[in-house]
């Protein structure tokens, strides 16, 4: 396999040391090397990739926050336009027609859906849609609180809301959006971040539990219900571990989770045809405070938010990741998408 660029999010100002989104580069070998700033940005905190068009998204992670859009110019980035969105918008993807631009504000506890024109560019208002709710960590579930927001297999949207122990589901109707269904999940959990299993299990990861629940779609995916819960961590997580990322491995026979706190990045065998999973091994994250990962297929690569920068892995024939090289040394990164 030849080379391969990716672009990496970070943190800047008050709240780290990045200056906007940076371009990597991985050589055949597995090893990264970094490749300069693409764009100078404020918190552009996680970013997608449109489906079709060379056009990248990136959030703009403050109060009030906004997303933007960039087209892709060789190992740079120039803006294409930028739009305002809630309060601290912390992650947003691409439906799968490259029609709308999904973002979720935890700050605000809103999710918000933004139509993109043929060249990827925006193209109109938002649709938006507020939450409601609270848990019983009155530190961290004061409100609502969406964390994720991504488009099942049948088209419906999935939403995590972190304070009020949710996953929301909505439809578009009509061209607006509209909540679909609403799935309760254990009081004080927090889920975080969700991916669909090709089976059609939802599998999320709570933050503030430790946990990864697996929910088994009904009508749809307007309405899920649980089908198994299993630790986030092979070996006990301890306090204040925080799960972060959740992500499938080549083929979904594995699913993969970071944990921050412990450090540790997660291999969990699927069972039952993805109704349950099994934590098997915890790898040290090559850094402190790993945020997003991102699945390659032998490959692995970390974004360590507090050190080490974004760490490479080679996952092996059993399914557990590998250090591969020492980590590229990047500024507060937190997100990792391929270029």
């Amino acid at each position: 396999m030849g080379e391969r660029a990716f672009w990496v999010g970070t943190y800047t100002g008050e709240a780290g040391g990045g200056a906007g989104i940076y371009r990597v580069v991985r050589g055949a070998d597995g090893a990264l090397r970094a490749d300069g700033l693409a764009a100078e940005a404020v918190c552009p905190s996680y970013l997608a990739v449109h489906p079709t068009r060379k056009v990248l998204y990136a959030v703009r992670e403050e109060e009030p926050g906004g997303v933007a859009a960039y087209e892709v110019a060789g190992a740079r980035l120039k803006g294409l336009g930028e739009r305002e969105a809630g309060a601290l918008p912390c992650h947003l993807s691409v439906a799968p027609d490259g029609g709308r631009l999904l973002v979720a504000d935890y700050g605000s506890g809103t999710v918000r859906a933004y139509p993109l024109g043929p060249d990827g560019g925006f193209a109109g208002d938002p649709g938006v849609v507020e939450g409601h709710g609270r848990g019983p960590r009155a530190d961290r579930q004061e409100g609502p609180h969406a964390h994720m927001v991504v488009s099942a297999p049948d088209g419906t949207v999935l939403a995590t809301d972190l304070g009020a122990d949710l996953v929301r589901s909505f439809r578009f109707e009509g061209g607006a959006l509209r909540l679909a269904g609403e799935t309760a999940l254990p009081a004080g959990c927090g889920p975080r971040h969700l991916v669909v299993h090709p089976s059609g299990h939802v599998h999320v990861l709570a933050e503030l539990a430790a946990v990864v629940l697996v929910l088994r779609p009904v009508d749809g995916y307007a309405r899920l219900e649980a089908a198994a819960e299993s630790p986030a961590t092979a070996a006990p997580s301890g306090d204040p571990a925080q799960g972060a990322a959740i992500k499938l491995g080549d083929g979904g026979r594995y699913v993969y989770t970071s944990m921050r706190g412990t450090d540790v990045v997660t291999a969990h065998r699927v069972l039952d045809g993805g109704a349950a999973l099994a934590p098997v091994a915890d790898v040290p994250s090559g850094g402190h405070w790993p945020r997003d990962l991102h699945v390659d297929g032998e490959w692995m690569h970390v974004a360590n938010e507090r050190g080490g920068g974004v760490a490479t892995f080679r996952i092996g024939p059993d399914g557990v990741p590998a250090p591969a090289g020492p980590p590229v040394a990047l500024p507060s990164p937190v997100c990792v998408v391929p270029g």
